[in-house]
């Protein structure tokens, strides 16, 4: 069967109490932790067909926009990989989904939402860790609106392979400008973390770190000014997968004027020099709903 059809549609109790909950827990902390929004049936297509797309094979036709050569699968590296939606019908169908489209704006008190892009990790056995940093940062030079981020985790998430952290109420903190892409994988992974807590006259242990330990299809949605990051692979067989989902309020309709266009996204400017957002790679994929009090 087609990896398409297999989709099976995201998941979670959008019950007014819990919706409640998650959008209390999003507005205190900065993000919520969802047990099952991705039924454990899916997560196995997704890996499928992510095992499919590092081998070259794209159902869609056309590769994401960023992917690993082969020098970087090598060893124990993590992995990345940008837009793999484009590429792929499974990771197409959950990167659009109207439910977790309808949930993100929900939690933000957006009226829709905006898929801006989507960020595979990839992280073997022995990989090492992710700096905690804020999506913002690599988000804000180019929108004009917050970005919120739906973290899915495509294999059981355990202290041992290194889960996705939250700095709670780090959302809260100052809007300083800290954190460059290439910093990701720098060996001490609380360095920006612990800086921007000391501008917040706060110590590196009275930072509260919440990891998110769900099983596969659980899931992280946070606050694009959360502080997260997360810790090596110290597995000796499991790997440690998760796609990011980043989305903006659906009424964000172009870049940032002025903006300073890098390649990864000049490449969607129009001919004509519009700095539209184009619906083809921009999608608009679900409308907010506010619980009854």
């Amino acid at each position: 069967m087609p990896a398409a059809e297999q989709c099976v549609t995201p998941r979670a109790d959008t019950s007014s109490d819990a919706l409640r909950a998650q959008r209390a827990s999003f507005t205190d902390r900065g993000f919520a932790i969802v047990d099952a929004l991705v039924p454990a049936a899916q997560c196995a297509v997704l890996t499928q067909q992510l095992d499919a797309v590092l081998r070259g094979e794209y159902d869609l036709g056309r590769p994401p926009d960023k992917w690993p050569n082969g020098a970087s699968r090598a060893g124990g590296q993590t992995l990345q990989i940008v837009n793999i939606f484009k590429a792929d019908r499974a990771f197409a169908a959950l990167a659009t989904s109207a439910h977790i489209g309808q949930l993100v704006a929900s939690l933000a008190g957006w009226r829709g939402a905006r898929l801006v892009q989507d960020q595979v990790w990839y992280k073997p056995p022995g990989a090492g860790p992710l700096v905690f940093h804020r999506d913002s940062t690599y988000f804000e030079d180019y929108f004009e609106a917050t970005v919120v981020t739906v973290w899915v985790a495509l294999d059981p998430m355990t202290q041992e392979v290194g889960p996705l952290e939250y700095a709670s109420g780090s959302h809260r903190w100052g809007d300083e400008h800290l954190g460059l892409t290439k910093q990701f994988f720098d060996t001490d992974r609380r360095a920006m973390l612990d800086d921007a807590a000391r501008r917040e006259g706060l110590g590196p242990n009275e930072v509260a770190i919440v990891p998110v330990i769900v099983e596969r299809g659980g899931a992280g949605l946070h606050d694009g000014r959360t502080w997260h990051g997360s810790g090596p692979n110290h597995s000796a067989d499991q790997p440690r997968r998760g796609v990011g989902l980043h989305y903006i309020p659906a009424e964000c309709v172009t870049f940032k004027p002025g903006a300073s266009m890098g390649r990864m996204w000049r490449k969607y400017l129009a001919p004509d020099g519009s700095s539209s957002l184009p619906e083809a790679h921009f999608p608009v994929v679900g409308g907010g709903s506010t619980p009854p009090d």
